[in-house]
């Protein structure tokens, strides 16, 4: 709709898929941890989420960890990134 010539979305998800089944030896015993229910069924393993509570656009003022990711490989994603402080605030 906002566009005048045409467009496609690019998914990177079958990309990212193949590289952590190819380069994480313990991917099968990992937990995903998203900060949504959409990103943590990918690998049909187990998950985490993190659960954001926002002051205003683009500012999380708190998040939990709900899931258990003890002595567990974590591997954090996210759909949509644009500063990344989500995801950097999670790894912490």
């Amino acid at each position: 709709g906002f566009f005048d010539i045409p467009v496609d979305n690019l998914y990177a998800e079958p990309a990212v898929l193949k590289w952590i089944r190819e380069n994480i030896s313990e991917w099968r015993n990992c937990t995903i941890v998203s900060p949504d229910a959409g990103g943590a069924k990918r690998l049909n393993v187990d998950f985490a989420l993190i659960h954001k509570e926002r002051k205003k656009a683009n500012e999380v003022d708190r998040m939990v960890l709900v899931g258990d990711v003890k002595d567990r490989v974590a591997i954090l994603v996210d759909d949509m990134a644009d500063t990344c402080g989500t995801i950097c605030h999670a790894a912490d």
